[in-house]
């Protein structure tokens, strides 16, 4: 007796490869300076070993036999990777970073919600939703930058902070990706930098200024990325 369904091939039961051509592969390390941290349950580990060593076969790859060779190796370094449990710190830096004796900085980190994103980026002032969210920034030294494909949909992401200080300087600096910077103090538009028109690697100040005479000013920055 011939059982049709379970013959290949045949139009109701055809195995399907993971890739049915050939892969460009990347041009770059998986553990290149540029990451993205993402979590998993631990359960979910040995799966994804297993899913990465469709990629440690030559013929998953296009290119010369060398090209395919640094491919496979760099596959297996990325199923290392997603085995290698990353330590992630519990607490961020404040945007406090001068600690120079003229400027006030004595709010204390465990006070405020620091690194986040915006909800509704294109609302008014006093209306914008702040949710703390360290996940979609890296923070590097005195450098926050965003990781904008860990944003969700129609979010912003967006640094809030409460100063003492009357006078300060905001200082944008011009990344590989063009932005725009809203500057929100004390729930109104204060005023927007746009790093389209400056090159990789420049720095813009913003003068802050004249503001009224209050206990504290709470600022957010809300960055959103240019197409």
């Amino acid at each position: 007796m011939v059982f049709g369904g379970n013959l290949y091939p045949n139009s109701e039961n055809y195995p399907q490869v993971s890739f049915p051509q050939e892969l460009t592969p990347p041009d770059t390390d998986p553990d290149f300076p540029t990451t993205i941290l993402v979590e998993y349950a631990p359960e979910w580990a040995e799966v994804l070993a297993a899913a990465c060593d469709q990629l440690l076969q030559f013929s998953s790859w296009a290119g010369t036999n060398e090209e395919k060779g640094l491919a496979v190796d760099r596959a297996n370094l990325l199923k290392v990777l997603l085995q290698t449990p990353v330590e992630i710190e519990e607490t961020v830096p404040a945007p406090y970073w001068d600690s120079e004796e003229d400027v006030d900085d004595e709010m204390p980190v465990d006070e405020q919600e620091w690194y986040g994103l915006v909800t509704n980026p294109t609302a008014p002032a006093d209306e914008l939703t702040f949710v703390e969210n360290a996940v979609i920034w890296i923070l590097t030294g005195f450098v926050a930058l965003v990781l904008a494909p860990s944003l969700p949909v129609g979010a912003a992401a967006a640094i809030s902070f409460r100063t003492l200080a009357t006078r300060f300087t905001l200082a944008f600096n011009r990344g590989d990706i063009i932005e725009q910077i809203r500057i929100i103090i004390d729930a109104q538009d204060y005023g927007e930098v746009d790093t389209s028109a400056m090159s990789v690697g420049d720095i813009v100040e913003v003068n802050i200024d004249g503001l009224e005479d209050l206990p504290f000013h709470d600022i957010l920055l809300v960055v959103t990325e240019v197409p």
